[in-house]
């Protein structure tokens, strides 16, 4: 069941009509598959720059130069896109989900000055991470008690900087699970609680490819205010499917089983992009309300993604069927 919030969150249909004819209007520019493969056939950036005339992206690269800041454009531009949306939206905890990645990156960069200098960081520094939260004041005591949890756990200012990053990546994680519970709408809700608990799982299964001790793992990887979800994980280490399918709900679960390892293991936040599909699909089948939004604001992700791993390998010569195996289904 959802939680209770101070300020009512609308499901009116008259409250999302028009957001609702806008994303109907964005998603018929979504682009298909053939798109992205055409530009991977490019032989040089300023080809490549000329294949993005068909879209709306090719005024975001001037000049071939550009193409070395594909990651920070497109962040950017998805950025003015999802305010341009929810600036037509009732109030709804979308918002704060899909943002948390840019507030988060703010909130990392303070933490880890504060650290640096030897300061502890404190409830006053946390709030760069919630700006939107404290202005609505619906998500108070969540909050407060996911603020509390991140100033005791470990003294995490002591701590080395891989111990920090897991500290602080586990705590994105763990905002994006608290987040999850207020949504009112099942199939938005499902899709936020499913991505929260993927984004921990293919953290956690990285740091090991990549080295990192599991004891350090289950020591700073404290999703949702314990270090259980990283145990059972790291317990499951040589079965990545078996370690997050019974958090995950059914429809997920059952494209999780439905996956080759190898396909999981090669590429695992394609993986969890294709895990989540399903929700996102029957989302799309709702005419109005946020559920809709969903389902576009996921679309447009996707897009973002496969035009950056497109550019990226025509900007720095990485081999195309390499890539063209890791674009994601587009939704177009």
């Amino acid at each position: 069941m959802a939680k209770t919030l101070s300020r009512k969150i609308s499901t009116q249909q008259q409250d999302w009509s028009f957001v609702s004819g806008k994303i109907a209007a964005l998603e018929a520019e979504l682009l298909p598959r053939s798109f992205f493969e055409g530009v991977l056939k490019c032989a040089s950036r300023a080809d490549a720059r000329a294949a993005l005339g068909k879209s709306g992206y090719r005024v975001l690269f001037p000049d071939d130069k550009s193409l070395d800041n594909t990651s920070g454009i497109l962040a950017q531009k998805a950025k003015e896109t999802r305010g341009e949306i929810f600036a037509l939206c009732p109030f709804h905890p979308l918002e704060n989900f899909f943002g948390i990645g840019s507030r988060f990156r703010t909130f990392r960069t303070l933490f880890n000055q504060a650290c640096k200098t030897g300061a502890n960081p404190n409830a006053g520094d946390l709030d760069a991470l919630f700006p939107v939260f404290a202005v609505e004041e619906a998500f108070a005591d969540g909050l407060q008690e996911h603020r509390d949890m991140l100033l005791r756990k470990n003294t995490p200012q002591a701590a080395t900087p891989m111990e920090r990053s897991l500290y602080l990546d586990s705590a994105a994680a763990s905002l994006m699970r608290v987040i999850a519970d207020f949504a009112p709408e099942p199939l938005v809700r499902d899709y936020m609680r499913d991505r929260a608990y993927l984004t921990a799982w293919s953290g956690i299964f990285r740091l090991r490819w990549s080295g990192v001790p599991a004891e350090m793992i289950r020591s700073w990887y404290v999703f949702d205010g314990g270090a259980e979800l990283a145990a059972s994980i790291l317990a499951a280490e040589n079965e990545p499917k078996a370690a997050i399918s019974s958090r995950l709900t059914s429809r997920s679960a059952a494209r999780l089983e439905s996956l080759d390892m190898q396909r999981v293991k090669a590429d695992i936040d394609e993986a969890s992009s294709e895990i989540l599909r399903e929700t996102v699909l029957a989302a799309r089948l709702t005419p109005c309300g946020a559920d809709r939004v969903l389902s576009y604001l996921v679309a447009n992700e996707v897009e973002m993604v496969n035009l950056e791993l497109c550019l990226s390998a025509i900007a720095n010569a990485i081999d195309r069927d390499v890539t063209l195996s890791r674009l994601r289904r587009e939704y177009a």
